[in-house]
C-alpha cells in the first residue's frame, strides 16, 4: 500500500473513532442512569461485512 492510501485509511479511521466516541458521549449525557452499555460495531466495505466487535462499557 502506498504512502498516499496509508494516509487515507489513517483519516478515515481517525474520523470513525471520532464520531463513535461523540456518539458514546451523547448516549452516557442522555442516559446518566445507565452503568453497563453493551456496544456493537459492524465494519462493513462494499456492503460486505468484515469485522463485528462486541463489547460493553461498564460505567
Amino acid at each position: 500500500m502506498d504512502e498516499k492510501t496509508q494516509l487515507e485509511v489513517r483519516k478515515l479511521l481517525k474520523r470513525l473513532g471520532i464520531n463513535s466516541q461523540e456518539q458514546l458521549h451523547k448516549y452516557i449525557s442522555e442516559n446518566p442512569d445507565s452503568k453497563n452499555i453493551p456496544v456493537k460495531v459492524s465494519f462493513q466495505i462494499d456492503g460486505k461485512e468484515y469485522y463485528i466487535f462486541e463489547d460493553k462499557l461498564e460505567i
